[in-house]
């Protein structure tokens, strides 16, 4: 199945799995009185709106090949805006089922379709607020994920409280069982991610070889497989690390940062940024010798999918890091394309990977353009940010042909990649990951 096919298929596969139940209540249509239209309208939203919630979790389900296909970053903004709007449609289904009726709104009291019902909005309101604002109520990375994981099992099991309690189409026994179906089928991928993928992943662990320091505040860990042959990937794709057991420790998706060309011991590296409690206390006290987990590769970000004349690479932060790994999968593989790496940061002691890319530049066909936002006043190269004229001034005359890949903080690419649009760039040729999971 090609790239198109694959999306094609899988996009008309989530349309029909959200409409299915809608069609199939109105086929049995148990109901034999005429009912008011904006009844109705309310009862085909929640039959839109159950399925929705429950296929939520299978976008972030961690299925490779989904991951591959559409990649990360597609996949978690597709994920957050379904995720919006299935609260908007479970906040619209009661208000118009019975508007100005506040009363339907309390968990606590009435019948049981209404207390599940409004169990199942509370609870949506909830992950929606802790989701969307975790950063702004502090909420640590690994507590989010298991409030999110507990949230979403309950959402699933109160709407279909709900529904089941219903005493209107979902009586009929056809769409009794495909209600319990979605719900069954939600716990699938969760089941699958949360407990088969951690077994498999106790029985491939991987050694820390080396714990590298490389300035910047960013670490370098360098792991081989232990007792198995690890796995191959694309230059660009990442991995779910865990630093313990991957049942006891939260999970975090780290990008590859060496080549893909693997030698004879398998290593993979992962270069990680002091971010937070994690990545700042955690990642730097891990000890050669030590086990760890991994779960990958995942995702769609990688030069190996997009065929070009030449490669523009963007980055800036820890985004540096999927470069890295597509750069050194071209010298490995003596590709002789041209590539341009235009590096984003404050000033020379934000960079990481100094003396390697100067060499790489030497071992291949590379340009390297640093842009500094507060430079000294002896750096004599590019100052300030990336815009469409220090793009035009480095990239050479056939420049449309190549292809970009950009990683680095949300409101640079942002930026870049309309800047790259406006010099003619085609926005097909335009590659992002973004690894903000909310």
């Amino acid at each position: 199945m090609n790239l198109m096919m694959g999306v094609v298929f899988w996009f008309a596969f989530y349309v029909v799995a959200l409409l299915l139940p809608l069609g199939v209540a109105l086929l049995v249509d148990p109901i034999d009185v005429v009912r008011p239209f904006l009844l109705e309208f309310g009862v085909a939203i929640g039959f839109v709106a159950y399925p929705l919630m429950t296929c939520e979790f299978a976008l972030v389900g961690r299925m490779r090949g989904i991951s591959q296909l559409f990649g990360n970053d597609v996949l978690m903004f597709f994920h957050k805006y379904m995720g919006i709007a299935a609260l908007v449609l479970v906040v619209a289904h009661p208000v118009l089922i019975a508007p100005g009726n506040f009363a339907q709104f309390n968990p606590f009291a009435g019948p049981p379709m209404v207390r599940y019902g409004a169990w199942t909005l509370w609870l949506l309101v909830a992950l929606a607020v802790t989701s969307l604002y975790r950063k702004e109520i502090k909420l640590a990375y690994g507590w989010w994920m298991l409030v999110h994981y507990v949230l979403a099992l309950a959402i699933g099991a109160a709407g279909l409280a709900h529904i089941l309690a219903v005493q209107g189409y979902s009586s009929h026994r056809v769409v009794h069982g495909l209600m319990i179906g979605y719900f069954v089928g939600f716990l699938v991928p969760m089941v699958r991610y949360r407990f088969w993928d951690y077994f498999r992943m106790t029985r491939r662990p991987w050694r820390v070889v080396e714990n590298r320091d490389e300035g910047a505040a960013v670490r370098t860990l360098v792991l081989e497989p232990v007792g198995h042959a690890g796995f191959e990937f694309q230059p660009g794709q990442f991995a779910w690390l865990s630093t313990g057991h991957p049942v006891a420790t939260e999970h975090h998706p780290i990008s590859m940062a060496s080549s893909a060309e693997l030698g004879p011991e398998r290593r993979v590296e992962f270069s990680i940024r002091d971010l937070g409690d994690w990545s700042g206390k955690r990642v730097p006290a891990v000890q050669p010798g030590s086990t760890m987990y991994l779960n990958g590769p995942f995702g769609g970000f990688s030069l190996d999918r997009e065929p070009g004349q030449g490669v523009v690479l963007v980055g800036g932060g820890i985004g540096i890091t999927p470069l890295r790994s597509m750069l050194r999968t071209m010298r490995d593989r003596g590709d002789v394309r041209p590539a341009i790496l235009f590096y984003g940061a404050r000033d020379w002691n934000a960079v990481v990977y100094t003396e390697e890319l100067q060499q790489l530049s030497k071992e291949m066909n590379l340009k390297l353009v640093y842009v500094f936002e507060k430079p000294g006043e002896d750096w004599g190269g590019e100052r300030g940010y990336i815009t469409p004229e220090l793009l035009k001034r480095h990239l050479p005359a056939q420049f449309r042909r190549y292809q970009y890949f950009m990683c680095g903080p949300t409101p640079m690419m942002d930026a870049v990649e309309e800047h790259l649009a406006s010099i003619g760039v085609p926005r097909s040729r335009i590659h992002s990951e973004r690894f903000d999971v909310v």
